[in-house]
């Protein structure tokens, strides 16, 4: 019986998430993280839901009438925000109800 060489944990870890497909759950987890971070406690708490779905969609559920017409109109800056925020390019289009 052949025994395969040691691996970095990193590699390992990173292995482990790619074989049990757990990979977009860790993005939504670091998206509603970012989002708080990016846009400070009053917006979160204005904020009913966050998710991300497939194809890096994130729906955001508000509260506030004014909030969601603020967004609406920056929609793109608030998607460069976050993926800047992240190192990578998770979010491609933000959903608001």
């Amino acid at each position: 019986m052949e025994s395969k060489p040691p691996q970095p944990l990193k590699a390992a870890i990173d292995h482990f998430i790619r074989v049990n497909r757990m990979q977009s759950k860790l993005d939504e987890v670091d998206v509603v993280l970012a989002w708080k971070e990016c846009f400070g406690n009053m917006v979160n708490r204005q904020t009913r839901q966050l998710s991300l779905r497939a194809e890096g969609q994130l729906w955001v559920r508000l509260d506030s009438g004014p909030l969601k017409e603020e967004l609406l109109m920056s929609k793109s800056t608030v998607v460069e925000r976050l993926n800047e925020h992240l190192g990578r390019k998770i979010v491609r289009e933000l959903v608001i109800q």
